[in-house]
């Protein structure tokens, strides 16, 4: 077929070249004078991925137009098509012309298209990261935009880790002898790593340079005396560290703070050593102070009321942050939001309006419109899959009906979080309210998803005396006995009830065996009250003696909330029997068996927000324990009380104080010996070998009878009347997911126990430090381990195998402390 060409688009520079139409009859193109056409057909040539409507689409050569030709209408189409970046070449022709009417062809030649890529030069780990966040997919067309759209993106990549002078080259190779489909190779130069070294202020006058510099965290500025990590340049760093900065001023007063201008430079520090200048030019403004504080359309709350909610006085440099988190919300539940939502008006608005006065001063008026009480109508929960309605709802502190509270939707978290069943960081409480009715809904999001069973194996070696100690336990934290029973209900185990179930065993290589069985139902009949049972035996045959000891021991526990002082109180009674036979050369314990009948009662306030790692609330318990001096039975009464308390002390590090005590005395004296008493050391898997004592763990010591801290009396150690335990701990959550929880933390420890009352003395203590971790697995529950350094030593009967001061000691456990 005869074509006559008009115009061939040049890559040179991406500007197209536009050649003349020619006429088939005529030589000079230039006489063609320009006519009305109507286009007849376009076809198209050279496309093998790209449809053929499209192409025509894209030129606006559709069939049927009416065009003027010669014109701009073909330049224009060959434009539009090389700019779709589909094509490095794009010609088109006329092919036939009547007096009324044209045809044309377009003739494209594609852009290849990608096979696979490769990033070149770069460690593996970069490669691997860059490959999540390149867009280019196999099969697409390779286009100048998509090269310099993953240019771009690798760029950034390596900005962001504190890279300059990143280049990038680009080349194709052809895969198979194939030209359309090609692989495109990234060759790239991460460039150099520089350092901050000079980060400087202008315009400040308020404060030094050295104390601006350490609010511009996470930026940090390089020195000689720096050695750990590189202060490389990030610009979410610097981002954030200019948020800092301007927090910084105007906590202290300067609300008109203002960074006018900031640079970021390389600049030679040393020779030709190449590192980063930071810039900021600063107006600072005036220190502005609160004059006066005034309200109006309060008649809920008296104005000195809301002032001290606010927290200023007057004449008091003004925080902006203090000003924000005391009329909206802060921590401490104190701010006016609050004390108006917490008892009912959802609907409250405060308008602060603060007005400049003078050169340094602040007027604040604030306009309130408390509204009316809102009233909530109904409550409802999402996410439960394996927890039954029932529980979640008997959890809950919203009840339709009663006045909207926002501390009783802070409680009903805390209280559906410690269940254990959901997730903490996952319960989502979701207001709806409805101003015309003055009422609201509330909808709780919670996330059951992670294990409320686990099963707990442990193994390691106890010390001398001890042996290879290994225990196993299997602990159903929200059973249900009644599903046990119906058909389907163990698939795989009977749950949503929030009943708990354990079974535990523990042996030793020194002949101990423990055997334990227990089930609590929290909410027994239907009612805030709890009911458990428990039942254990316990078995220690010595190797290479004639002792042999077992205890076969079992309870009935009752419990129940209280409202008042306060609804975090609750209280327990337990009743229990105990059966003791002792065997062999027992120079404290007389040889027979011995029964105890107990009943305790323990008063518990626990105010915590988590149960495995606390960062906020407290814990106070005391307890009074009686075996009244009944025929055959043995007897005693005895005392124990703590308290903890959690303090967040940045972010998220945690600061734990806890102090403990204890006494056991006696309604007779003829039935005086060592049964419960008091030894202090170890864990509580090293000191259930001591059954027939009362063991108080501690960090950094052995436990055991041998062992532990405790008097000694007539060349033997015996328990004590009485013993103190004190604790500091300073922990970090550094992985918290629904998989596992890493928690490390530093610790000091001090206990001792005591003869009598003669001997006591609270600040004559056995001290240790060190530090440990605690991981938590839903599967396998909570594991600490410790490792601790003596301070003091411990006295063991016969001046052989004494615990010296100055040595460290490993202990682990199962289960939480708190």
């Amino acid at each position: 077929m005869k074509r006559l060409f008009i115009v061939t688009l040049l890559t040179i520079g991406f500007i197209p070249l536009l050649t003349q139409a020619q006429d088939i009859e005529l030589t000079d193109p230039t006489a063609i004078a320009p006519a009305e056409y109507q286009i007849l057909g376009v076809t198209v040539e050279g496309n093998e991925n790209t449809r053929e409507q499209f192409i025509i689409n894209t030129s606006l050569l559709i069939e049927g137009n009416t065009i003027i030709y010669p014109g701009d209408i073909v330049n224009n189409a060959v434009t539009r098509l090389y700019r779709s970046g589909l094509f490095s070449d794009v010609k088109i022709y006329v092919t036939e012309r009547t007096a009324t009417g044209i045809r044309f062809l377009i003739e494209v030649e594609e852009q290849p298209r990608i096979l696979e890529y490769r990033l070149e030069n770069i460690k593996r780990s970069e490669r691997r990261d860059l490959e999540e966040l390149l867009v280019l997919t196999p099969g697409t067309v390779i286009t100048e935009a998509r090269i310099g759209q993953a240019k771009n993106t690798i760029r950034r990549f390596y900005r962001q880790k504190g890279f300059w002078y990143t280049t990038v080259e680009t080349s194709t190779e052809e895969v198979d002898g194939s030209a359309d489909r090609v692989r495109l190779i990234f060759d790239i130069d991460p460039g150099d790593k520089l350092e901050v070294k000079d980060i400087a202020f202008n315009g400040n006058e308020a404060f030094s340079d050295r104390k601006l510099l350490r609010k511009m965290k996470p930026l940090k500025e390089d020195a000689w005396w720096k050695i750990f990590g590189k202060k490389t340049f990030k610009e979410e760093d610097f981002q954030e560290g200019k948020e800092s900065l301007l927090t910084f001023y105007r906590e202290n007063g300067f609300t008109d703070i203002r960074i006018v201008e900031d640079s970021v430079y390389t600049y030679n520090y040393r020779g030709d050593k190449t590192g980063i200048r930071v810039e900021l030019n600063l107006a600072e403004g005036p220190q502005y102070k609160v004059r006066n504080i005034t309200w109006e359309g309060n008649t809920v709350y008296d104005d000195e009321t809301l002032t001290e909610s606010l927290g200023f006085e007057k004449g008091e440099v003004f925080n902006e942050s203090k000003f924000d988190e005391n009329v909206n919300i802060n921590q401490r539940n104190t701010d006016i939001t609050s004390l108006y939502q917490d008892i009912g008006y959802l609907f409250f608005q405060v308008v602060p309006n603060i007005r400049k006065v003078a050169e340094d001063s602040l007027d604040i008026h604030f306009e309130i419109y408390e509204d009316e009480i809102a009233t909530i109508q109904e409550v409802n929960f999402t996410g439960n899959t394996r927890t039954h309605d029932d529980v979640v709802r008997r959890t809950l502190r919203t009840i339709p009906g009663n006045t909207y509270s926002r501390q009783a939707i802070i409680r009903t978290i805390r209280e559906l979080g410690q269940l254990g069943y959901f997730d903490p960081q996952n319960i989502e409480p979701q207001p709806i309210p409805n101003r015309e009715n003055k009422t609201v809904d509330i909808l709780y999001k919670v996330d059951d998803t992670q294990s409320t069973s686990n099963f707990e194996f442990s193994g390691g070696y106890g010390g001398a005396g001890i042996g290879v100690i290994l225990s196993a336990q299997i602990n159903f934290n929200n059973f249900s006995i009644q599903r046990a029973f119906e058909k389907g209900g163990w698939t795989p185990i009977p749950s949503g009830d929030g009943q708990k179930l354990s079974l535990g065993v523990q042996v030793t290589g020194t002949g101990y065996q423990s055997y334990s069985f227990g089930f609590q139902e929290p909410w027994f009949r239907g009612r805030p009250t709890s009911l458990g049972f428990n039942v254990s035996y316990n078995l220690l045959n010595y190797r290479n003696s004639s002792e042999r000891n077992e205890l076969f021991s079992t309870s009935v526990s009752v419990g129940k909330r209280l409202k008042w002082p306060d609804d975090f109180f609750s209280y327990r009674t337990i009743i229990g029997y105990q059966l003791y036979d002792v065997e062999g050369n027992q120079a404290f314990f007389a040889e027979g068996t011995s029964s105890l009948l107990t009943i305790e009662q323990v008063l518990e306030r626990n105010s915590l927000d988590n149960p495995i790692s606390p960062s906020s609330g407290s814990k106070f318990s005391i307890s009074g324990e009686f075996a009244p001096p009944l025929p055959r039975f043995s007897e005693y009464f005895k005392f124990r009380t703590q308290y903890q308390y959690h303090v967040p002390v940045v972010e998220k590090l945690v600061l734990t104080s806890q102090v403990q005590y204890g006494y056991i005395g006696y309604f007779t004296d003829d039935k005086r010996s060592d049964l419960k008493k008091f030894l202090v050391g170890g864990t509580q898997l090293q000191q259930r070998q001591s059954f027939l004592y009362d063991n108080i763990d501690l960090r950094g010591y052995p436990g055991g009878t041998r062992q532990s801290i405790a008097p000694i009396e007539e060349g033997r150690k015996v328990g004590g009347t009485m013993f103190s335990k004190y604790s500091l701990e300073l922990r970090y959550p550094a992985i918290s997911s629904e998989q596992i929880q890493v928690i490390p933390y530093a610790f000091v420890d001090a206990g001792n126990s005591y003869l009598d009352f003669q001997d006591f003395d609270p600040f004559k203590v056995k001290r240790s430090v060190g530090f440990g971790a605690r991981l938590y697995l839903p599967v396998l529950g909570l594991v600490d381990l410790s490792y601790g350094y003596r301070l003091d030593g411990v006295e063991v009967p016969g001046g052989t195998g004494n615990v010296l001061p100055g040595n460290w000691e490993f202990l682990f456990n199962i289960g939480t402390p708190f």
